[in-house]
């Protein structure tokens, strides 16, 4: 078992990297350069010579939340173990670099047994997708990470903030619709919908000429533990609607008496004609702060989410 990270040589870098696609194939090369604001990323592998035949990725923020993920094994040498090694490779990794709490997202019930038996609780379900929290230490106990009480801020989203976020996800809400354009809902985990938000951008010719694209605004509301609420303005990435884009926001219910500001702060200054915002009909907190916002509901969606064997019917407003 050796561990890969941005000190590893480019070979070692090369087999870790060879078995993820799409977003996830920048994001390890990213990382594997040079970690992201201050976090820790790595790989727990194992290699027969020099072909790497398993990985688990583990991410840890500067505040110590962190992020269990990249589980794979090569099929040629499943049943050995191999994945349970790097699993626990992992687990002990995050200890010893004093992590606080780990969390994942699990499918299949034969994976989410290996992690119940290394301490993980289910935290929530979106459908077949389960969110898991190893809870390492008191202070990452979500009593201790959401306190009331914490000095806040407002600040545009950090290349940092991806572990945070997740534990925010991860906590406790009274609402369906947590990201509406990510498609997050009830218990829903949050990580590759982070590179999603890191890859609203336009790329220019060299790249001093990429930019945010053009209505984009992602801001957090920050505690002195952990994020405390996440807000983005979406554009579409539909032919010819451009102009238009997605309002959403969710704030840890401690924290709700902020949303409001973190929604005139997302709105100031916008550069879209129309922006679009949609809750689930018993959300009844978010239609007054919607409507201070310039906000009016413009359509009634009857069962737009079919979650499981639930449906839910949701409310369009339109500013």
């Amino acid at each position: 078992m050796i561990h890969v990270n941005h000190e590893s040589s480019p070979e070692e870098k090369e087999q870790v990297s060879k078995y993820w696609e799409g977003d996830y194939v920048w994001m390890t090369k990213s990382r594997l350069e040079k970690p992201w604001d201050g976090e820790t990323y790595g790989f727990a592998a194992a290699f027969i010579d020099n072909l790497c035949v398993g990985t688990t990725s583990y991410t840890i923020s500067a505040r110590g939340q962190g992020i269990l993920s990249q589980v794979h094994t090569e099929e040629n040498f499943r049943g050995q173990g191999i994945g349970n090694a790097t699993i626990s490779e992992a687990v002990e990794t995050y200890k010893r670099k004093g992590a606080r709490a780990v969390y994942l997202a699990a499918w299949g019930q034969w994976i989410r047994y290996i992690y119940i038996k290394r301490g993980f609780v289910n935290v929530g379900n979106m459908g077949q997708r389960g969110a898991f929290k190893l809870t390492l230490t008191s202070e990452g106990e979500d009593d201790n990470l959401f306190r009331a009480g914490q000095r806040a801020e407002f600040r545009p989203l950090g290349k940092g903030d991806q572990t945070d976020i997740t534990s925010l996800y991860c906590a406790k809400h009274p609402c369906v619709i947590k990201h509406f354009d990510l498609g997050c809902y009830l218990g829903s985990y949050f990580e590759g919908e982070f590179y999603i938000l890191q890859n609203q951008i336009v790329h220019g010719i060299v790249p001093e000429e990429t930019k945010p694209k053009k209505g984009y605004k992602a801001i957090v509301l920050d505690g002195e533990e952990t994020v405390l609420g996440l807000g983005t303005i979406i554009p579409s990435s539909r032919r010819h609607e451009g102009h238009t884009g997605i309002l959403d926001f969710l704030v840890h219910p401690n924290y709700a008496e902020q949303t409001g500001e973190m929604i005139d702060r997302l709105t100031e200054g916008c550069e879209l004609d129309h922006l679009t915002a949609c809750i689930e009909k018993n959300e009844s907190a978010k239609r007054p702060l919607l409507e201070s916002a310039g906000f009016a509901k413009i359509a009634d969606l009857k069962r737009q989410l079919v979650i499981g064997e639930e449906a839910f019917d949701l409310e369009m407003w339109r500013r």
